[in-house]
């Protein structure tokens, strides 16, 4: 069974491969999902966390506030590299549970680990393919904007905070091009998922 490799900067639509995905059977394993699991009171990041940034991402129920946290890591590399450091580890144990977990039940078309800093946290030897969704610049921000209720200025931080396009390209065995509409991106997941998966063809560049 393939374990596909899902990623792309943010607010490049890896969402909806995603819930296509999962349409047709495959098992999703979200990072992003784990990631908000590891740092709720009592889990494994928490006391890292805390210890290193203090109160000022707490509410008053000393649950660790996200948006804040993200407005502190977002604008500075040091700080953001210690968050990462801290829950890529807790991540990637979960991670090789549940996909050790799927392998054994052989009940998944596929799965997806669908995880925006994959590369990053050198997951891609867990997985089969990389498959990278891709999108303009600008297209990205105009889509974090809305999806996250935030300034450009903030969208373009998130954006400059991750790794260039090329740094992905050249890590991807199929590139997903979704700075179009619905319709163009749909129509390549359809061509991929009831072709291609599983029948051992060589997946090709479709950006």
């Amino acid at each position: 069974m393939k374990v596909i490799g899902l990623t792309g900067g943010t607010g490049s639509g890896k969402s909806i491969v995603s819930a296509f995905l999962k349409q047709n059977g495959a098992y999703i394993i979200d990072a992003d999902e784990i990631a908000h699991g590891i740092i709720e009171r009592g889990k494994p990041a928490y006391e890292e966390l805390t210890n290193y940034f203090g109160g000022a991402i707490l509410d008053q129920d000393r649950n660790i506030l996200r948006k804040k946290l993200g407005s502190i890591v977002f604008t500075n590399k040091e700080k953001l590299d210690f968050l990462n450091r801290c829950t890529h580890k807790y991540i990637s144990q979960e991670i090789d549970k549940q996909i050790a977990e799927r392998l054994k039940k052989r009940k998944d078309t596929c799965i997806v680990l669908d995880a925006p800093l994959l590369l990053e946290a050198k997951l891609e030897n867990r997985c089969s393919e990389i498959w990278v969704v891709f999108a303009e610049e600008e297209v990205r921000a105009r889509r974090i904007m809305e999806r996250d209720n935030i300034t450009y200025q903030e969208a373009k931080n998130r954006i400059g905070c991750q790794k260039n396009w090329e740094f992905y390209r050249q890590k991807a065995n199929l590139v997903l091009d979704n700075s179009k509409d619905l319709q163009h991106l749909k129509r390549q997941l359809e061509t991929i998922f009831y072709i291609r998966i599983g029948n051992g063809e060589k997946y090709e560049n479709l950006y």
